[in-house]
Formats: C-alpha cells, structure tokens, sequence
C-alpha cells in the first residue's frame, strides 16, 4: 500500500494501547471493541482530520463485535487502519468485512502459536527440568520466552499493518499449517511427560495356586505406563464436568489417592 501515514513509533503506540486494553476493558456485547476504538482512535482522527462527521461515522462503524486472540487481534486492526488510510469510498466496509471473517480463525491459529501449546511445553519443560535438580534451566527458559513473544507480537501488527489485508488472507493456509505442527509437538511432548511425570502403580497381584503374577507387571508388558494415561485422562474427563474446576479436582484426586492407597490398589 502507498497510502500509509503512521510512523513506526505511532504504530507502536497502536500496539501498546491495544495490548492494554485487550483484556482489560471487554464486555459481554461487543467484547474487544472498547480495545479497538482505543487503539485505533487517535489514527483515525488523524486520517479524517477534515471531515469530523465522517470521523463519527468511523467510529461508530469499529465500536461492533470484536473478538481474537491478542496478537492476532491487534494484527487485523492494524491492516483494519491500513485499509481505511486509503480513504476510499468502502474502506470501512471492507476493514470490517476483514475483521469480520478473520477473528474466528485467526483466535484458533493465534491460540495455539502463542497462548496454548508453546507455554504448556515450556512451562512443563521447565518444570521437569526443576524435578531433576536444574531449576536454572527453567527459568531461563521462561525468561527468554516472554521478549520473544513481545517481538513475535511486533512482527505480526507490522506485517497486518504494512501488508495491509494482503498478508493475512494469502498466507493463511501456511499459518494453519504452523498451528498444526505446533499442537502436534505439544500433543507429543505433554504425552511423554504423562509417561515420566505422573507416577500411578498398583501393587495388586493375580494368584493361581502357588503362581502370583503382579498385575503392574503385566500392564507394562500389554501398555507401558498405561495407569498414569488413564489417571490423566480421567482428571480432563472430569474437569469437563459441571460445576468443576481445577481447585476441587486437587482435592478429589487427594481424596481418591488416599483411599485408594489404604485400600491397597495403589502403591
């Protein structure tokens, strides 16, 4: 585009007062759109500096639902506020248009590259690392992770802004493909920390006559670590649950632990 009027630092100031205001500031009819007018605000009243009514109009237009994960969120505004720099006749329609059919897709997308699966894996990363003795290594890790996200959510509001719509609609199948990668690494990951992590053993035993077989023995042969699977996929069925959250699942599984360790099914 060639009719873009913000400077870097403005662009900046975009970025901060949408990143403030994202959360902060939502409600239960139009969600971000407070966020929106926000950061969009002081551009659009200098773009249609010579037309107030015009700039009511604006206004009025962007304070509808909006709804994305942050990044994402700031990104299409900001190809939103490149659009309506061109001042053409349906700028705000097709700004709108866009950020219409992006928020859904762009919330899975944004979701998993930046609010799922990478801070499961480092957070889970950093916690067996502290397990084995190097709680070093985990804060590290943690600390260098939140600048590259800072720099990561920069790029993206550049590229929403400078690439305008163009960006985000031809390279969307590339970014599906790298949300993809990502929960499956997160699914692989989250998967041997089950196996290592969570510790569930029964010292239960088959007896046959003068043969005892230990049924643990058993599982491992038929399932390997097949107890600490179920353990954790009946802790997720169960926080799906009504009226369950993570606070009374601690105490359940305390609970059930304990009985079934005075019951002698669990060792």
């Amino acid at each position: 585009m060639s009719n873009q009027k913000l400077t870097k630092k403005e662009l900046w100031k975009f970025s901060m007062r949408y990143a403030l205001t994202a959360q902060a500031c939502q409600n239960y009819e139009t969600m971000q759109s407070c966020a929106v007018i926000y950061s969009m605000g002081p551009f659009l009243e200098k773009i249609y500096a010579d037309d107030p009514e015009l700039l009511k109009k604006k206004f009025k237009a962007h304070f509808q639902f909006f709804n994305c994960q942050t990044y994402f969120g700031a990104a299409i505004n900001a190809a939103a506020l490149a659009i309506e720099e061109t001042k053409t006749d349906d700028a705000t329609a097709v700004a709108q248009a866009i950020k219409t059919s992006l928020m859904g897709p762009f919330s899975g997308i944004g979701d998993a590259l930046f609010n799922t699966m990478p801070k499961v894996i480092l957070a889970a990363l950093s916690a067996y690392a502290a397990v084995e003795g190097s709680f070093l290594t985990g804060a590290i890790l943690l600390a260098v992770f939140s600048p590259l996200l800072i720099w990561a959510r920069w790029q993206i509001i550049q590229l929403g802004y400078y690439q305008g719509a163009k960006i985000i609609t031809e390279h969307h199948e590339q970014m599906n493909n790298i949300r993809e990668a990502i929960s499956v690494l997160g699914i692989i990951v989250i998967g041997a920390l089950i196996a290592t992590m969570v510790k569930v053993n029964t010292p239960l035993t088959i007896t046959v006559g003068e043969a005892v077989q230990p049924i643990q023995e058993l599982l491992d042969k038929i399932f390997p670590k097949l107890l600490p699977a179920l353990a954790t996929f009946l802790v997720y069925k169960g926080l799906d649950m009504k009226k369950m959250n993570t606070v009374k699942m601690v105490w359940l599984i305390i609970v059930v632990v304990m009985a079934l360790s005075l019951l002698k099914v669990l060792g």
